[in-house]
Parts: C-alpha cells; structure tokens; sequence
C-alpha cells in the first residue's frame, strides 16, 4: 500500500506543479496573441484530449513526469497559413521572453499561494527543543531543554528552520551563534563550533556529527503491563524489569527498544534486564505478530505512563501555526524568500563542489515524501507540495538548453546580436542540455536507489 500510495501522491504532486507551469506559458501566450497548438499534461500520445473555442488542444499523455505547451512556431510548424501576429517567432524579443519566464514565475505563485494557504488552515507544530545534546553541542554548553530561538540572527520557528541552517552552514563548516531559552527562562548566545566537523563527515551525516538531538518525552526501557498471552510475559517478564540489551544490542530507552525489535528477524531472542537492581538474561521463542498491523513484530509490553511535569512540558511546546487571512499574506511572502533563498544557497554548493551530489533526490525521493506528508495532514502536504514548487521555478530558470532558462539566455543573446541564433546552434546546444538533463536524472535516481536499500 505504502508504494501505491507513493506513485498515487507523485502523480497528484507533479500533476498540479506541472499544470500550473504550462499554465504560465499558455497563459501568457495567449495574452501576447501567440496560438498555442496543444496544452498537455504528461508525456507520450494523449490518452485524453479536447479542443477549446480557439483551437487549443488539451490533453492528458501517461507519463507524468513533465508536460509542455505547442505554441505556433517556425521551426516545427508549418505557418504558411497562418496570420503571422499569431507565430511565436515574430514576436518582440522581451515578450518571447516572458513567456519564457511565466512558467517559473507560475512555480513561485503557486508556492506562495500554497504556503498562504498552509498558514491560514493552520499547521501543528513543535517549538524546537533540544532532548539530551552530545558531541559537539555537548561540548559548546548546550543543555537539555534548551529552546532555540535564532541561529546566525534568523529567526527559528520549527525544526525545518533548524535544518535547513544547521545543514546550510555545516557543509561550509561554519561558527554560529545560537540564541536559546533556558529552563530557567534565561534568552543567552552559545556559539556552535561547526569548523569542529571533520572534512570527511557527509551532508547527510552533519546532524548527527553536530549531536543534535530533539526533546521527547522521557521514557525508559521499564515494563509497565504485560499482556499474559504474549512473548514477554510467557518468558516471566514482570512489571518493573527494566530491558538492557535484545540480541546482544544496547537498549536506552522505550523508543530504542521499538526501534530495534523492528529489526530483529523471527526466532529466538535473548533479553537483558534488571531485576531489583540485578542484571538477569531470558530467551524467547519467537517476536508475536501485532494483532493490528500483521507486518509489524512486538514483545507484548507497554511503557510506564510518563510524570506529570514531563506531560506539561510535552504540551508547552505544542503550537498551531495558524494566522488570520490577512496576516498570513505576510507569513507566505516571508516563507517564500526564506526558502528560495536556502534553494539558491544550496543549488550554489552544488554546482561549485561544496555540497555533494549525493543531495540530489529524484522521483522515488519525491513520491516518499509526497505520501509521508500527506499521511501527516492537509497542511504538511500543502507545505511539501510549496517547497516543490519553489524548487521546480528554480531549476526551470536555469541557464541549460532544454529548460526555461537556457531558452531566455537565448533570446538575452539574441537583442544583443541583433538577429536569431543559427538554428544549427540551438540545436547543438539542445543536445547538450539534454545530455546535462539526463546525467542529472540519472544521479538523482541512483540516490534514490541507494536510499531505499537497506
């Protein structure tokens, strides 16, 4: 099911994001006089297809990986018939340029619209709080509980806030300076040594080479109630035992615990546990199905029921991110520019070095995700489906033949030369960008392989 839904989720993702995009061009097209052949969304022959009051074909192809809009052009059409106000070809420079860049500019529309939207619905939230610091926090004075208010004079919000700039200034190894609230109510600076990092720690690493680790309820390995008819219970696990180790393995906590008998294979399994203070071992035959996911194995025991003041705090930091409609015009704009500009810098680390490719996600990345937040709510997914758009403007304004982009450095080229470019040259360089294109899928969906394997 969880791959079903992914491709139902990608499907709906790049179906709007690409409808949107094409819908700039069409639209601005359309203003400028252009006749636009066919509007189509998906690649391929179209498994569905009509024609507007103006001649416009709109399609649907099988292949919903892009889309694209015909326009009236020169070089692929046939305009002995046509009026030539309506050719592609004979329009000023700067409006062929606009039409050019109406697609993008749709991206970015569409994002903040989203992004509009997200904060008017409201989206549950939780103020970020550090759990129990190690490594390099550990060591520059951070505590547990510490709420982070700003890093490098930025304002944080939620923990995308923490990642995207504890990401951003890792991989340049940067020193920050933090701003937190102490338990104590206390707002002081901690500086946050990143250069501490060594060379050879990855991007995907750096949050756990920082030792960054959020605050969760507090909950120790100890067995609260046991069901009778289940493995621990039958194995003469009590109340109070408290587990150490499965298999050998370090238990910490309840969360550990889970964690790990979801990686333990059907058989035995040897558990480590105090007793009184006394380190005890017992073996059971096998892990039991869970009755309400036949998927997933289980011990059969449940968690002590966590401290009053562990539950207040747990509620304090709970918070609805929801504005009026008014106000959350202002919320969309300030997110837009926060994550376009976090998209540039990165896009910039990659295309100077700095930042690996392993980065780079493609559709199986995408359609994970897309379902992941659409599983969480209406609001997570609107905020995903913002942040692809952002992204999609981004890439599509690039100056690569094949993209938006490489098309208005060739109009810029044009007005300076004062003529067109030699259609031998475009298409020379088409061939280029495709083949730029297509290494780029191509690394992106070997990432995407080589995350999804275990």
């Amino acid at each position: 099911m969880d791959v079903l839904n992914s491709i139902f989720w990608l499907i709906i993702t790049l179906g709007v994001l690409v409808t949107f995009h094409e819908l700039g061009h069409f639209w601005v097209a359309r203003f400028f006089g252009v006749k636009v052949l066919r509007f189509c969304v998906g690649f391929g022959k179209p498994i569905w297809s009509r024609f507007d009051k103006k001649g416009t074909e709109i399609a649907v192809a099988p292949i919903p990986l892009g889309g694209y809009v015909k326009m009236l052009d020169v070089r692929d059409c046939d305009v002995s018939d046509a009026h030539p106000s309506e050719v592609f070809n004979n329009k000023p420079v700067y409006q062929r340029f606009l039409i050019m860049f109406a697609g993008p500019a749709f991206n970015f529309i569409l994002a903040f619209v989203l992004y509009w939207l997200m904060f008017v619905v409201g989206k549950q939230e939780l103020i970020p709080t550090i759990g129990s610091p190690e490594k390099i926090m550990a060591e520059a004075g951070f505590e547990s509980r510490d709420q982070l208010k700003k890093i490098d004079d930025e304002v944080i919000h939620t923990w995308s806030d923490v990642s995207l700039s504890l990401l951003t200034a890792g991989i340049d190894r940067k020193d920050i300076e933090v701003e937190v609230l102490t338990t104590s109510g206390t707002v002081i600076n901690r500086i946050l040594p990143l250069s501490q990092i060594p060379a050879y720690i990855e991007e995907s690493e750096l949050l756990d080479a920082i030792g960054l680790k959020p605050w969760k309820m507090p909950a120790p390995a100890i067995m609260a109630n046991l069901d009778v008819e289940l493995p621990a219970a039958k194995a003469g696990l009590v109340q109070g035992d408290e587990i150490t180790a499965l298999n050998g393995r370090p238990i910490d906590d309840w969360y550990d615990l889970v964690e790990t008998v979801q990686t333990l294979e059907q058989g035995a399994v040897n558990i480590e546990f105090l007793r009184d203070g006394q380190l005890q071992q017992v073996q059971i035959d096998q892990l039991a199905k869970d009755p309400d996911n036949s998927e997933r194995l289980i011990l059969g025991v449940k968690p002590q029921q966590p401290s009053d003041e562990d539950i207040a705090f747990a509620r304090g930091l709970v918070f609805n991110m929801s504005y009026g409609p008014f106000v959350a015009i202002n919320q969309a704009w300030f997110e837009t520019n926060k994550i376009t500009g976090k998209s540039l810098e990165m896009m910039w680390k990659l295309i100077s070095g700095r930042a690996s490719i392993k980065n780079l996600s493609g559709p199986i990345t995408i359609a994970q995700v897309a379902n992941d937040s659409a599983q969480r709510g209406f609001s997570w997914y609107l905020s995903f489906l913002a942040l692809v758009s952002l992204s999609l403007g981004l890439i599509n304004l690039m100056p690569v033949p094949m993209l938006d982009g490489g098309q208005m450095l060739f109009l810029l080229f044009e007005k300076i030369k004062g003529s067109p470019l030699s259609e031998q040259f475009e298409m020379k360089a088409q061939m280029i960008g495709m083949f730029l294109l297509l290494s780029l899928m191509s690394v992106a969906f070997y990432n995407d392989i080589l995350r999804s394997l275990p």
